[in-house]
């Protein structure tokens, strides 16, 4: 091996990072998102702090409506300082199957249920911003009928200025990269793409 080699790949001069020693671990912020930093010694013998996100699971949902329309929440994010267009999503619980969380996040961010004798289909587990958290995301497909209006909690979402839209699943991909710009989102579309028809 050459020496560009050996800067190419980095791992034979400094080893990887996956053979770090973990020195400390220390909480920055617990709540209500969990900051950490790790102090690691690599095995070439230099320290490094290391901060990511410790955030715990999440779900996301595609839904779909009889008349081959999506359902999106709409509302502010204040680390963007605008409004973005979303599919329903939100954290899994402490000992929440996920299934029940995304049937929960559903209801209570759009007012919609699944169609009768419809069930949730998995479209996979994907981790979200590998670079800055540790936290994964399960996809899933629903056909879903509406029920009632939405009911936000009380603690953070009354302040996201929430609303629920409707949008022909034609128009939605036409509208990935202008204000269906969130990557989960966009991915989430990608992954149910061959469930719905677009055209």
């Amino acid at each position: 091996m050459t020496a560009n080699d050996d800067n190419a790949t980095g791992t034979v001069e400094h080893g990887s990072m996956a053979d770090a020693e973990l020195l400390n671990t220390e909480v920055l912020l617990a709540k209500p998102k969990r900051v950490v930093r790790e102090d690691l010694r690599m095995p070439d013998g230099q320290v490094i702090d290391w901060y990511f996100m410790d955030t715990p699971a999440s779900v996301m949902v595609v839904p779909i409506t009889d008349d081959n329309e999506l359902v999106f929440v709409r509302q502010y994010r204040h680390n963007l300082k605008t409004h973005c267009l979303e599919l329903p999503a939100g954290a899994v619980s402490a000992g929440e199957d996920p299934v029940d969380a995304a049937l929960r996040e559903l209801e209570e961010e759009t007012g919609y249920r699944l169609v009768d004798g419809e069930g949730l289909l998995s479209l996979g587990r994907f981790y979200s911003l590998p670079s800055e958290t540790n936290k994964y995301t399960y996809f899933f497909f629903a056909r879903v009928t509406k029920h009632h209006e939405p009911v936000l909690d009380n603690e953070i979402e009354r302040y996201f200025d929430m609303s629920v839209l409707t949008v022909p699943v034609a128009e939605a991909f036409k509208r990935v990269g202008t204000d269906i710009d969130g990557m989960e989102t966009v991915g989430a579309l990608m992954l149910a793409r061959q469930r719905i028809a677009v055209d």
